[in-house]
């Protein structure tokens, strides 16, 4: 690449992080609204509709990967709940949808493990979809900050962990070669963008360690995942496999740094 080239491709993700720090507009306060429920009383815990326990296989690109994620119908709600663990950060993740599976609340936990502090250096994020604008109250080194999100109003959550995209596969119902396009709130990096996203279903395709085969989806057209007959999400074309047919060992717990709690923080 030569030093033209270079200056421009360093100009071009200059003026794109800049857009997208436009869209981030930090006020003095956001609207507190209680967490979602279908009624006076509390969400109960509900019922188990899918779950899975996806780690890094023997050619995954990132190595040491470990992820659980539950979904649940709760009442007249559903919530997904995701921790992803991996040597360089945890992710705790929770998004509550309406009836449809459409996003009505998400929150995110970010911990380092060996952070100093009891609290793994903590950044806690809750993303509100009920309010005109979307709103993300943030807690960090004991700090408390407020944005708006410019844009129009998402109908998909991207988190960390491949889990969160079952909600949207088994929403979807794609047959083999459609494609839906929606706004998606892709909250995976540590600064969230709100984008156009395309799911489309490829043609299935067997996969050696479950000796069958899968449904295979791309998101962003490049990033497939591998799902079940029942549309939950198995692993990816990166390396993630379900823990059950993997011979590999687990690799060992990291710290939790308390209980994940989307109910009351930030």
């Amino acid at each position: 690449m030569s030093r033209g080239d270079a200056a421009l491709v360093a100009l071009l993700a200059a003026l794109s992080a800049g857009a997208c720090r436009r869209k981030h507009i930090p006020v003095s306060s956001v609207p507190q609204l209680p967490y979602p429920a279908c009624g006076e009383a509390s969400l109960p815990v509900g019922e188990v509709i899918a779950e899975g326990h996806l780690r890094s296989g023997e050619f995954s690109v990132e190595h040491l990967v470990n992820e659980r994620f539950t979904l649940r119908r709760r009442d007249c709600l559903h919530t997904v709940t995701v921790r992803q663990e991996w040597p360089l950060g945890v992710a705790d993740v929770e998004v509550v949808y309406d009836a449809s599976w459409l996003p009505l609340r998400a929150w995110k936990r970010m911990t380092v493990p060996g952070a100093r502090g009891p609290d793994g250096g903590a950044d806690i994020r809750r993303y509100e979809f009920r309010t005109p604008t979307i709103t993300i109250t943030r807690l960090h080194g004991g700090q408390r900050s407020y944005e708006q999100l410019r844009g129009d109003r998402p109908t998909v959550v991207l988190g960390p962990g491949r889990g969160l995209v079952t909600a949207w596969i088994q929403r979807a119902h794609l047959p083999v070669g459609g494609r839906v396009r929606e706004v998606a709130l892709d909250m995976r990096e540590a600064l969230e963008v709100v984008r156009q996203v395309t799911l489309r279903r490829e043609p299935d395709q067997y996969v050696a360690e479950y000796g069958r085969v899968l449904r295979v989806y791309t998101v962003y057209g490049r990033e497939s995942v591998f799902a079940d007959e029942h549309d939950v999400v198995v692993g990816d074309l990166a390396g993630l496999r379900a823990h059950a047919v993997l011979r590999t060992p687990e690799p060992p717990p990291l710290p939790l740094y308390g209980a994940p709690d989307p109910v009351n923080t930030p």
